[in-house]
């Protein structure tokens, strides 16, 4: 489809890597954000290959690990002693049988990169409050009272998107029972603990602590999930207090108390995610990211099937003649993976957190068993996960 209009509500990941994917198809875009600068929000971001071939297909891949992290595995530890529970190869590893490599990247960094490789119509200071629909086009009306119109309005805006509130209302995010500690130790400081390049997972009784660098190594990023009653903020951006996180993590390993110790500080968010939606699509109107497909940090997936959304949505569009046709296969095609996901995301969440011994220890020794049998096997969830791709795939039709 040609001569085609974009409007992208949201400059989050999945927005700006929707609009290089589609502006690389010829596509006219622009981009709504209502923020006034894309400032440095949020930490530390993983992308698996399914991710990265998207963006090498774009040629954003290099600009990624000009400022990237490769891992060398993936290593889930006990939370007490440090024992090794399981080591998965990542790095060469994944590059050589996914084609493309797992990356650790730095949020600031990572936008900057899809800001600059889109070099479009990006308008920040614009926020989104209601969808004008008229015969043959859809239109953005701003809060100054603006209308932006196209032929495609899609919805990039977040886990409490205005869009989504649009086509399915006001429905309240699902609280997990769980908020996060996140902070930048200064990679100087991780070295001299010797902290390894790895994605490192410590796994505890009602709680787990994830840590990997960032940044080119500037900076050890840490996330921290425990149990919470709820009145955490779901932002990226709340203020947290070094001491109160190393009060949730008294009794463990000490290189996790180090870690927090070394931070200048840190932040705190209630984690949320929702139900898979019945649909995406409405007209002229789609949802991408998570505003369409929110989900708990627990399978690294965020960010990456953000990234293929904007991919296959490209692809839909260019192989159709009508709008809405065309939106509802982009939905068909992304709404099984996405649920999946986030159903894989929730499931990781009990498996992190078990606290009934036996129980823990028939989950170490099943894991280890797993990597044990086969040491350079692929894990089968990794080939569905990092497999998959977006570029080249066959479509449903």
């Amino acid at each position: 489809m040609t001569g085609l209009k974009v409007i992208i509500v949201g400059a989050g990941i999945g927005g700006l890597a929707a609009a290089n994917a589609l502006a690389r198809g010829g596509i006219d875009v622009t981009v709504l954000e209502q923020a006034r600068a894309l400032g440095e929000v949020g930490a530390g971001v993983q992308l698996g290959p399914n991710a990265t071939r998207v963006l090498a297909s774009m040629d954003l891949l290099q600009p990624m690990l000009d400022r990237a992290v490769v891992p060398e595995a993936q290593i889930a530890f006990s939370f007490d002693d440090g024992r090794e529970l399981r080591r998965v190869a990542f790095a060469d590893k994944l590059k050589q049988t996914f084609g493309f490599p797992y990356l650790h990247m730095y949020r600031p960094d990572l936008l900057d990169v899809l800001a600059k490789g889109f070099g479009g119509d990006l308008r920040l200071g614009a926020a989104v409050a209601a969808v004008e629909e008229e015969p043959g086009r859809v239109g953005a009306r701003l809060a100054s009272g603006e209308v932006v119109w196209g032929d495609v309005l899609v919805g990039a805006d977040g886990i409490h998107s205005v869009i989504r509130r649009m086509l399915h209302g006001d429905v309240p995010a699902r609280f997990s029972g769980y908020m996060a500690w996140r902070g930048l130790c200064p990679g100087d400081a991780g070295r001299a603990m010797r902290t390894p390049v790895v994605s490192a997972n410590w796994w505890g009784p009602g709680a787990h602590f994830v840590h990997y660098y960032v940044a080119g190594g500037r900076y050890l990023n840490w996330v921290g999930v425990t149990p919470h009653d709820g009145s955490a903020v779901e932002s990226w951006t709340a203020k947290g207090d070094i001491v109160q996180a190393l009060r949730d993590y008294g009794g463990w390993h000490y290189r996790v108390a180090d870690i927090i110790k070394a931070t200048p500080r840190a932040m705190k968010w209630a984690l949320h995610d929702r139900d898979p939606l019945p649909f995406w699509s409405k007209g002229r109107v789609t949802l991408l990211g998570d505003a369409a497909h929110p989900m708990l940090p627990f399978m690294a997936q965020g960010a990456a099937q953000s990234i293929e959304d904007g991919f296959v949505l490209r692809r839909c569009l260019e192989a159709a003649d009508d709008v809405p046709a065309a939106l509802k296969r982009y939905e068909r095609n992304r709404l099984e993976r996405t649920a999946w996901v986030q159903s894989g995301s929730r499931k990781n969440e009990h498996l992190f957190h078990l606290a009934d011994a036996a129980a823990v220890a028939a989950r170490n020794a099943r894991m280890q068993g797993e990597v044990d049998a086969n040491p350079e096997a692929v894990q089968p969830d990794q080939s569905r996960l990092f497999g998959y791709d977006p570029v080249y795939d066959s479509l449903q039709d």
